[in-house]
């Protein structure tokens, strides 16, 4: 037989050692990773708590010009949250090949978690633009390469904060990072110039925004930012003595006035965040609070064994729903105009329900989210490609007051199951029904040291989850959330560890071990035993696998963080600074070649620079701009098939270019037919076409057109103004 030959082969002619003793994992290294372990976690745990840092990270000033990105609000928290992420990655897997302890322990949340990860690959590979699924836009930057992102930070959180006592750490650098936002945005509530943060000076602003750039985002942030620190002041609380023991020998103590001083600074955190959020008007973040606020007051209620704290919690849902009845019954009331007059949450309260409330508009995009949903059931639209479901849906009479595009349902489970179809829609709200299993494990139990704590966990946890029925993920928004899910991993493994089944104790480390996978292949096929032993052993030391994984990493650096952000970089350029016409469309050209899979907007700003300067360009600048415009066409296509604004962005560049290129009219009428597929009712389509008809001379047809869309939708009158006079007034003549 070939096989026993084989194995039977010197050992030093191969130059691998085949036999089992020694074990190739306790080969001698000149690299001993073992020494390294506590720096290395202490490395890895500070990269996780600097991700805590991203909602004060803002790419403008006080940077210098040349760093300026574009979308600076989102581009530049969410390339640093990935890039401390990836350090923290890449780190840990260095230590798990060594430390076993390290590794994930079960768990069925990250399982849930995985799954889920795993279904929006798949809705991403089928969806409409899977590029876009990947990658999102400068304006979001969500999309796979994100939620891939925040899977590592789970993973890595929740395997070195691995007992409730550290988590807190993370907890109270959340709750430090808020109100430092917070009061940023009272500076620019009230116009207090703050060095470094010119951006934010903003005298007698409607609704703060701070460093966040959104008032709905700050909200939900300050929202979540409340109920953390809420539990942290309950849990400090908690170990209050009674008010009758505080004698001056007591107080004396410096341990029991560390211990009554405690909750100070979460109880401020509590006021001024709480402040904050009223300043944003956001109503979604107060509907999570109040729901929130509901579940602990209901938790306390029912559960706790201090009669004085259920009376108070009684009294608290009393107050909680007189409130509620008095904004339903008495919101038109004099009393309430007069308080809406000083308070922004009061006034957006106020309009709920009528003609000004942007919540009217969400449910129509809602509604077209469940159309959307019925056409493409099993793996949805793809991720980040909302905007398609809803330009193949929308119907005239939803652009009566201004030509919106719309990119996000405004409701997390309308996105979910828009965009990943039922395989992403279930283990999405999986993983959201295994936190709150989670929580009732925990809190069943009222003898667990962090109760009150994992009191107001679950209450942000329900917060969060209710105020993404009126929002959608950001840089901001997510990395709460995510905390809050890798909390709720460690709360899990408590409770796993509290379970006195032996099924359920044993095994409780994640299969990665590379012994368990050696041993799992040499018992299906003997002759693999000793290479598999061999090849396990190399790659175990530390000489090999730490230089393959930092190249690795710095691979990974280079085309999910500095590529984006070089495009982003000219994409500002491109769009801010006084540059000559050739320039510009160079400064275009980079941006979109750095980052392809970020091209939407730089594609089309390009094609608006292009056709809105065409009549000032010499002749070297218009052989250049049909240049790109052909180049970043057909590639813009490829990538984004469903976006009609690259069609008319061409479009349009080729109607001012007619004049000069005639023969380019024909590729708009593709243009058009391909845009009347995918946005057959956008006003943009009917306004190209009357436009491409007034071009061609035919003033018939424009006039049919612009008519037929005014008898869709009559109250678009004063969008399609200034086309009517050329159609029907100077046409005419």
């Amino acid at each position: 037989m070939v096989c026993p030959k084989f194995i039977s082969l010197n050992p030093s002619l191969v130059g691998i050692q085949l036999s089992y003793n020694p074990p190739m994992d306790k080969l001698s290294s000149n690299l001993n990773i073992t020494g390294l372990e506590k720096p290395l976690l202490f490395l890895i745990r500070i990269c996780i708590l600097l991700v805590l840092v991203t909602p004060l990270i803002v790419t403008t000033t006080p940077l210098p010009q040349d760093m300026h990105t574009f979308y600076p609000y989102i581009v530049g928290k969410a390339l640093y949250s990935r890039l401390m992420i990836i350090i923290s990655l890449a780190l840990w897997l260095i230590l798990i090949i060594n430390r076993t302890e390290y590794r994930p322990k079960k768990s069925w949340i990250l399982s849930a978690f995985t799954i889920f990860l795993l279904m929006s690959l798949i809705a991403s590979l089928f969806g409409v633009s899977p590029i876009r699924s990947f990658w999102s836009t400068y304006e979001r930057m969500q999309g796979m390469i994100d939620l891939i992102h925040w899977f590592a930070f789970a993973v890595v959180a929740v395997s070195v904060f691995r007992d409730t006592n550290s988590i807190r750490m993370l907890l109270k650098i959340n709750v430090l990072v808020s109100v430092i936002v917070a009061l940023l945005g009272i500076a620019q509530k009230y116009g207090v110039g703050i060095p470094g943060f010119s951006y934010l000076g903003m005298d007698g602003l409607l609704r703060v925004d701070s460093t966040l750039g959104n008032p709905t985002f700050m909200g939900a942030y300050m929202m979540t930012s409340i109920l953390i620190a809420a539990g942290l002041a309950a849990q400090s609380l908690r170990n209050l003595t009674s008010i009758s023991d505080w004698t001056k020998e007591h107080l004396d103590n410096s341990k029991t006035r560390n211990i009554i001083l405690a909750p100070v600074p979460w109880i401020f955190a509590i006021g001024i965040n709480f402040w904050v959020m009223m300043m944003t008007g956001a109503r979604g973040a107060l509907f999570g609070l109040a729901a929130g606020l509901i579940l602990c007051l209901l938790i306390y209620l029912f559960k706790d064994n201090n009669r004085y704290l259920r009376l108070l919690a009684g009294i608290s849902l009393a107050c909680i729903l007189a409130i509620s009845l008095m904004f339903v019954f008495a919101k038109n009331s004099s009393f309430v105009d007069r308080m809406a007059e000083s308070n922004r949450m009061v006034a957006m309260l106020s309009i709920l329900g009528s003609d000004d409330d942007s919540y009217s508009i969400r449910r129509e995009i809602i509604d077209i989210g469940i159309q959307s949903f019925t056409q493409r059931p099993l793996v949805g639209w793809g991720p980040e490609n909302f905007y398609a479901a809803y330009d193949a849906n929308v119907t005239a009479d939803a652009f009566s007051r201004m030509a919106a595009t719309v990119d996000q349902p405004h409701n997390k489970i309308i996105e979910e199951l828009a965009t990943k179809g039922v395989i992403g829609f279930i283990p999405y709200i999986t993983i959201w029904l295994l936190i709150g299993v989670v929580y009732i494990r925990y809190l069943w139990n009222r003898s667990n040291a962090h109760w009150d704590l994992a009191v107001f966990l679950a209450a942000a946890s329900v917060g969060y989850f209710v105020q993404n029925l009126f929002l959608f993920d950001t840089a901001s928004t997510s990395l709460q959330f995510y905390l809050l899910l890798s909390v709720a991993v460690l709360l899990e493994q408590v409770c796993w560890q509290h379970d006195s089944s032996p099924r359920n104790t044993k095994n409780q480390t994640v299969s990665l071990r590379f012994d368990q996978i050696n041993q799992a292949l040499s018992n299906k096929i003997d002759f693999v035993r000793p290479w598999s032993t061999g090849l396990v052993g190399i790659w175990k030391r530390p000489e090999l696998h730490v230089p393959v994984i930092l190249a690795f990493f710095v691979l990974i650096y280079l085309f999910l963080i500095h590529f984006p952000y070089s495009g982003s970089l000219h994409t500002r350029r491109a769009l801010e600074r006084p540059l000559p016409a050739i320039e510009r469309m160079y400064e275009y050209d980079i941006a979109i070649d750095k980052s392809p899979g970020l091209r939407t907007y730089p594609n089309i700003f390009l094609f608006m620079f292009l056709s809105d300067g065409w009549t000032t360009f010499n002749e070297d600048e218009r052989t250049a701009a049909i240049y790109l415009g052909k180049k970043h066409f057909a590639d813009g296509i490829k990538s984004e098939p469903y976006n009609w604004r690259i069609y008319l962005g061409a479009c349009r560049l080729y109607q001012s270019a007619s004049l000069e290129y005639p023969d380019l009219l024909d590729l708009c009428n593709q243009y058009l037919d391909e845009v009347d597929r995918i946005a057959p009712e956008r006003i943009e389509t009917y306004e190209a076409r009357a436009r491409q008809y007034l071009i061609e001379g035919d003033i018939p047809a424009a006039q049919a057109t612009l008519n037929e869309y005014l008898a869709m939708n009559p109250d678009s009158r004063h969008l399609l103004e200034p086309l009517l006079d050329i159609a029907f007034n100077e046409g005419a003549n």
